[in-house]
């Protein structure tokens, strides 16, 4: 009998045993079940809608990247929120992390995962009183995949907007203190005017670089060409052309610079017309030489040396001042492209490049480049001129075109286009804003385009 009721005991104690592991074992299983979290779970964010602001830093550089794009906050917030995670107490021996993501619900709160390989650790930041953040400790995590390299393809995007922007930034700071700035130039009155040829045998052309100023007029059929205003005194020597004959208003509008004007030769009828104006004219005296690589009549150069010499004694050079770009703050419209169509196969456009702040020219679709540099010509301001031209009868097709009186026009600077007004009744032609106020010139190259009104 004893014996019976010792096995009975033996085998109760055998079944308490194996009941009281079973139900540590069903223990730990809804434990580890319920270690298992997902992102909501653990930081109370259930959509991107609540996210007000999201930002990944990288562990070592530290450098923060805020995603402006709002797809890829919804892309990184899905890619975390898509995870699940194991309460893991081992990796809170574990330092240094790999990517840092914040997560701002609104100013004063945010959550912070510190990632490392497939270990999360979760904290909870708030704002607290005297401006500090107080922290919650948090705990660390298993996640079920190591997302590094996906957070590390994000934050290289971010980290790239953000420099781009910040070089936007400083750049629009950079123009707006060139604004402000001024520079001292020396300058010659009466300056060198020259008359440019432009057909498309006299491209590219050279030493339009240096010019203070270049109109660009009709002289018959579908061809212009450009009278080059060099006003500044310059050190160094360069070639300038190719150079061309004198139209009656090439030499109306080298007055308004004191009358110097260099040229090859005019008809009968431009030296009736000039005559009498009181300019004075640089021709082919030595001054000039032809270049056996190009077709003549396109082919007649100088260069700025010659034409200092062929003036004799150049007056004193005075020191000007001038702004870097206009003072004028009324009304304008964005302005990056400019077209001018002289004829189907004469067109001109320029295209502002923020970067450098300047206008870059075209013709044909072409850039407009220097023989000698191979640089592409720029403008710091263009202007339109609309200007009233007549016809002259006659199988030439020439055209007269009148600088007196007043007109209608466009300024291009900076990116933006304001209207303006023309009026000459002397020798000077003046640039008005629509409110009266005058335009005044500023350091650098300015296009003046003569239209037809």
């Amino acid at each position: 009998m004893l014996n019976k009721i010792l096995k009975n005991k033996k085998i109760m104690i055998i079944s308490s045993v194996v009941l009281i592991a079973f139900v540590v074992v069903m223990i730990i299983h809804i434990g580890n079940k319920r270690a298992v979290k997902t992102f909501s779970e653990l930081a109370g964010l259930y959509d991107a809608d609540g996210i007000f602001m999201l930002s990944i830093r990288d562990g070592m550089s530290g450098e923060d990247a805020v995603l402006e794009n709002m797809e890829q906050v919804i892309e990184v917030f899905e890619m975390i929120k898509g995870l699940t995670y194991t309460r893991d107490k081992k990796q809170e021996k574990r330092t240094g992390w790999q990517y840092a993501v914040d997560i701002y619900e609104d100013e004063k709160s945010f959550v912070r995962l510190l990632f490392a390989g497939s270990s999360v650790h979760f904290q909870h930041h708030e704002l607290g009183i005297g401006g500090s953040f107080t922290v919650n400790p948090g705990a660390y995590y298993a996640a079920d995949r190591d997302i590094n390299t996906d957070l590390e393809s994000f934050y290289t995007a971010a980290l790239l907007a953000k420099r781009l922007a910040q070089e936007a930034a400083d750049a629009e700071a950079e123009a707006e203190a060139k604004r402000n700035e001024t520079v001292k130039v020396k300058e010659l009155y009466p300056a060198i005017t020259v008359v440019f040829d432009n057909n498309y045998l006299a491209r590219p052309h050279s030493g339009l670089q240096y010019a203070d100023i270049v109109y660009e007029f009709f002289v018959e059929g579908v061809s212009t060409r450009y009278l080059v205003v060099f006003k500044t005194l310059h050190e160094e020597n360069f070639t300038i052309g190719p150079i061309r004959s004198l139209r009656p208003y090439f030499a109306v509008q080298s007055l308004e610079y004191g009358g110097i004007v260099a040229h090859s030769g005019y008809s009968v009828r431009t030296a009736e017309m000039i005559r009498g104006l009181g300019i004075r004219e640089i021709g082919d005296y030595g001054h000039f030489w032809r270049d056996a690589s190009r077709r003549a009549p396109h082919n007649l150069y100088s260069n700025i040396n010659n034409l200092y010499r062929a003036v004799g004694k150049l007056p004193l050079a005075s020191e000007k001042e001038y702004r870097f770009k206009t003072e004028f703050t009324g009304s304008f419209v964005e302005a990056d492209l400019i077209e001018i169509n002289y004829a189907t196969l004469n067109r001109v456009r320029y295209e502002y490049n923020e970067e450098k702040d300047v206008y870059y020219r075209f013709i044909n679709d072409e850039p407009h480049t220097d023989r000698e540099t191979g640089e592409q010509y720029y403008a710091d301001r263009v202007i339109i001129r609309d200007t009233t031209h007549k016809n002259v009868p006659g199988p030439e097709g020439l055209v007269d075109i009148y600088l007196d009186g007043a007109g209608k026009g466009l300024l291009y600077e900076s990116g933006k286009k304001y209207d303006i007004t023309w009026e000459k009744s002397g020798r000077e032609t003046i640039f008005l804003f629509m409110g009266g106020e005058p335009v005044e010139p500023v350091y650098g190259t300015t296009w003046i385009q003569v239209v037809r009104k």
